[in-house]
């Protein structure tokens, strides 16, 4: 009897330690690793090989927890992704500049999502009726998203969806006024926001007067006249972080 008890606890054991190397209970959700793997997908083959995605790799018995990847963190409780991150920390990394277009869908899964960090990705556009507006009703988490230095340029982005964000980089994508106008209407959460090394001029500080939560603002190397401005009863410097 005692010889069967034993026995049980080690299957027991052994089921607990296959579902963590694999990404069951204990590692990252399987709906999670998917969609990460379908994000490196969508990626143009060039960037593929580089960077943090290249050791985004879909192989269970070596690689199955996707929360043990470069550049995603996991709750560790829930083990749900709370950071998804593509930048590559070496700075001598080739920048990854093909003309990446991005489905917004694919981040549904991410429920716990708090840090998504796009820069320098390459990215110039999001697909029809598959921008960041589809996650309004999922990223309900998201706080802090980095678009910067990219090639959006002119391109209309709506980041109406995501109204729980405090934190926005939108510097050095060639943006002027009617590209940042329809992107903005929601956001009364957010706190920080770089619109940095861009072509906005004076135009923009209207656009501006609707974010009543801002704390601090970057509008250096933009085309703006200099001195400062009023901005939700904040005087704001027009050529240097405040």
């Amino acid at each position: 009897m005692m010889r069967k008890m034993w026995v049980w606890i080690l299957v027991t054991i052994s089921l607990v330690w296959v579902n963590d190397w694999y990404g069951g209970c204990y590692g990252c959700l399987e709906e999670e690793r998917i969609s990460l793997l379908e994000i490196k997908a969508s990626f143009d083959p060039f960037c593929m090989d580089s960077g943090v995605l290249r050791d985004w790799v879909d192989n269970k018995e070596k690689f199955g927890n996707c929360c043990e990847w470069p550049g995603i963190q996991c709750d560790e409780s829930t083990k749900r992704v709370t950071q998804i991150s593509f930048t590559d920390p070496n700075p001598y990394e080739p920048y990854c500049s093909r003309g990446w277009i991005l489905n917004a869908s694919l981040f549904l899964p991410f429920q716990e999502l708090q840090t998504l960090d796009l820069r320098r990705t390459g990215l110039v556009d999001c697909f029809k009726n598959e921008g960041f507006e589809v996650l309004s009703s999922t990223l309900k988490k998201l706080e802090v998203l980095d678009l910067s230095d990219n090639l959006f340029y002119n391109r209309p982005l709506s980041l109406n969806g995501l109204s729980s964000l405090k934190s926005l980089d939108l510097s050095t994508n060639g943006l002027t006024e009617s590209g940042f106008e329809v992107m903005s209407s929601n956001l009364r959460k957010l706190e920080h926001l770089d619109l940095s090394y861009n072509e906005f001029n004076d135009r923009i500080l209207s656009c501006l007067s609707r974010f009543s939560s801002l704390k601090s603002l970057n509008l250096s190397g933009n085309y703006l006249l200099s001195g400062s401005t009023d901005i939700s009863g904040k005087v704001v410097n027009l050529s240097h972080e405040n």
